[in-house]
């Protein structure tokens, strides 16, 4: 462990032996500081990714405006270079979510700080791009789900659109037998709608995890998650979508989705740029 301190230490001296002081954000309530040699490593995984970043008191800040805090939760020795860990990211933005949203990260290493990269990278890759478009007036890395929830005439126009990450998809088996309609980034969202009916209503920003697995013996395996907590009413029909999956062994669909209110259509937005279009030509 000491070695891992060091080498982590060494990295955050490279970074920031000569960086600006950021002006500080205040964490949301309830929101731990992330410990300095988990912030270095997390500066480090972003900076290798080309993500610019700053460091303020206890967080991390992205060009975008996002902040970030991470804690370590769990260390576990499963074998010989085989170690798991498991660490929570709060992700705030001080105008859009100041109250922020929390998501757990589980990985695997050969050592733990092989561990903890991996859980940091399969967050930007998945995570970060919904939450980078919930602050983006207009979504340009992700699917979007857009609901009118206006509530009658004298009601202002309201939307609550769905954010939809990439998919992470795993199979052991090649493809046999076509799906009826095949995996795509809608999916998992919408076979659960139904379970997401109240919180579909308010105009918190949600940050929904969907996971479904199912394993060589049919055994079917769900974890649904809002704002870090458990969200037990969509298991059930997770595990129903899972039920109709050709057989391909085992199997895993894994999202991360980000719902938010908005008072622009992304249609209207795609309609004006296409008269702007038209008027140019």
């Amino acid at each position: 462990m000491k070695s891992f301190l060091k080498s982590v230490q060494a990295l955050k001296n490279q970074w920031f032996s000569s960086a600006p002081a950021v002006n500080p954000v205040r964490l949301p309530a309830g929101v731990t500081a992330t410990d300095p040699v988990l912030t270095a490593l997390l500066i480090t995984v972003l900076q290798q990714h080309q993500k610019p970043t700053e460091e303020g008191e206890g967080y991390v800040r992205l060009s975008s405006g996002l902040c970030l805090s991470i804690q370590a939760l769990e260390k576990k020795e499963l074998g010989p270079e085989r170690i798991k860990t498991v660490t929570r990211m709060t992700v705030w933005h001080p105008q859009f979510f100041p109250e922020g949203v929390t998501e757990y990260q589980h990985a695997l290493g050969k050592d733990e700080s092989s561990a903890l990269s991996d859980g940091m990278l399969n967050w930007i890759n998945m995570d970060l791009l919904a939450l980078e478009d919930a602050i983006a007036e207009y979504p340009q890395q992700c699917a979007v789900i857009e609901l009118n929830t206006a509530a009658g005439d004298s009601a202002a126009a309201r939307y609550r659109q769905i954010i939809l990450g990439p998919v992470a998809h795993l199979a052991t088996q090649p493809e046999k037998k076509k799906e009826a309609h095949p995996f795509c980034p809608c999916c998992l969202m919408t076979e659960t709608m139904a379970a997401f009916h109240d919180v579909l209503q308010t105009e918190r920003l949600l940050g929904i995890r969907l996971f479904v697995s199912r394993d060589q013996h049919g055994q079917l395996n769900a974890d649904c998650r809002v704002n870090g907590e458990d969200f037990p009413a969509a298991l059930p029909l997770l595990i129903a979508y899972a039920e109709k999956w050709p057989q391909r062994g085992l199997e895993f669909r894994k999202q991360y989705v980000i719902v938010r209110s908005a008072e622009n259509s992304i249609h209207q937005k795609s309609q004006a740029v296409q008269a702007s279009e038209n008027t140019t030509r």
